[in-house]
């Protein structure tokens, strides 16, 4: 157990390194936006993120599913072929969905910013074809295992957005569009610097027929499972649309800023785990207690940092403007999303290693359907903070079902009673932060939570502190 937990560990870093830069960067970023726009304007921002999200998810129709399922069964020849054969769906899919936003371009940019006079359309189309290219970009990096290239990737990315926010905001005007051109020229730039270096499967374009046939049976029912993820994570804005302010979305979308310094763990664990997960598998099935162990490392380290986030988010939230501090109560309840994920990403692999994914569908479309509800019935209310209860909770639901069918189709003798202990003391913090007026009970609810958790996991405590000083010394001697 130990050596697999330090060649986990490696593979983490290697693949996490530009996904901590870009934590770092956003936690810095966010309170320079937050100096430069107004609360309505990064509303508005994070409604063009909402509709390019599902643009972005359509187009993309699972396809990159597809080509990290074919990629090592293919020949070097054939893999030169299957970029743009699994490109080919993606592209002809936002080109569609181009023609129509051009078409109703006056209903998209009122929903958009609020104005048809804008050119939001054109930047939408814009950045619906970068994103695709550079989607493309990271999954043919990660399928040839290149973990350093991916970071830098990300770095430059995320160093570049900043860059072009802090721009655009200073020499031309402090607007939503700051956000919006970053977007698009970030991926522009981080594209350009993958091209160079991988231009032998870019250039030139070869297309296969059958490939793209292949690509378009085994794709299709990610859609679903996709769209139903989708649906779960971002009907909030929609339905905070409806009955708030743009300000209270911007309120309510900066709080999400904190929730990302979890997902900083989150994105690293799940780039590896799955693949390591299906190895360990093929060659062991019976050697369960792995992936028993592998849950309480992971549920020890997600409580223990949701805990400390919660102890100093008002602190955190110190450094964005004024007008921005209200969301600190608005982001306890998120950050069980990033919490729950890590978890569910271990323990729902009975699913996957059963071939039963459409429990995957069954799964999402139950917390989607929740979620719906939770807003409709708590926004009108509550506003961002009932907003933010609902999609906490609708990831548990997420967990549960997950879970309670993995655990019939691939038995794991998880310790599930202490995870779930420390849910409920997370879920009672993260109520008294968000409902309490009173600081101190807050956050002693929170450093509570926090010793629980060491004394739970006292041995997972150890084991962790171990193999990340012994690993964090080999690399250094590299």
């Amino acid at each position: 157990m130990e050596i697999d937990a330090q060649l986990l560990l490696r593979k983490y870093i290697s693949f996490s390194l530009g996904t901590w830069l870009n934590a770092a960067v956003a936690f810095f970023t966010t309170p320079i936006t937050t100096w430069l726009i107004s609360p309505g304007d990064f509303g508005r921002a994070a409604m063009f993120s909402t509709v390019y999200s599902i643009a972005h998810l359509v187009s993309l129709f699972g396809t990159t599913n597809a080509f990290l399922r074919f990629y090592p069964q293919r020949t070097e020849e054939e893999r030169l072929y299957l970029l743009w054969s699994s490109l080919a769906i993606p592209l002809w899919i936002a080109s569609l969905l181009s023609v129509l936003v051009f078409l109703f371009r006056d209903a998209v940019n009122a929903f958009l910013v609020g104005s048809v006079e804008s050119n939001a359309h054109l930047i939408l189309i814009l950045a619906l074809f970068a994103g695709i290219f550079q989607t493309y970009n990271v999954t043919l990096v990660r399928a040839r295992g290149r973990g350093l290239l991916f970071s830098a990737i990300q770095a430059i990315q995320s160093l570049s957005n900043v860059g072009f926010v802090i721009a655009y905001a200073l020499l031309v005007r402090r607007d939503f569009y700051a956000v919006l051109y970053a977007q698009l020229f970030s991926n522009l730039t981080a594209l350009t610097f993958g091209l160079a270096r991988e231009r032998a499967y870019w250039f030139p374009a070869r297309l296969n027929k059958e490939l793209v046939k292949d690509v378009l049976r085994y794709s299709y029912p990610f859609v679903f499972s996709g769209l139903l993820w989708w649906i779960l994570t971002w009907t909030d804005r929609f339905v905070l649309r409806l009955y708030v302010s743009f300000s209270e979305i911007g309120l309510y979308s900066s709080a999400f800023k904190l929730v990302a310094a979890l997902n900083v763990f989150v994105t690293g664990f799940s780039t590896f785990w799955a693949p390591f997960a299906y190895e360990q598998y093929e060659r062991n099935p019976e050697n369960k207690l792995l992936f028993s162990r592998v849950f309480d490392h992971v549920a020890f380290s997600m409580f223990a940092l949701g805990f400390l986030l919660l102890s100093f988010k008002d602190a955190i939230f110190l450094l964005l403007a004024k007008p921005y501090r209200p969301a600190a109560q608005i982001a306890p309840f998120l950050l069980i999303f990033p919490v729950m994920i890590p978890e569910g990403i271990v323990v729902a692999r009975g699913i996957d290693f059963s071939k039963k994914t459409h429990w995957f569908i069954v799964s999402n479309g139950t917390a989607a359907a929740f979620n719906l509800v939770g807003n409709f019935l708590l926004i009108p209310h509550l506003g961002a903070r009932g907003a933010a209860l609902s999609t906490g909770a609708s990831f548990i639901v997420v967990f549960l079902v997950e879970a309670t069918v993995s655990q019939r189709l691939y038995p794991v003798p998880y310790r599930f009673k202490k995870f779930y202990l420390l849910l409920a003391l997370f879920g009672i913090s993260a109520f008294c932060h968000t409902f309490l007026q009173s600081e101190i009970l807050a956050i002693a609810s929170s450093v509570v939570g926090l010793f629980v958790a060491l004394e739970l996991y006292k041995k997972e405590f150890k084991n962790t502190f171990a193999v990340a000083v012994k690993t964090l010394k080999a690399l250094l001697k590299r």
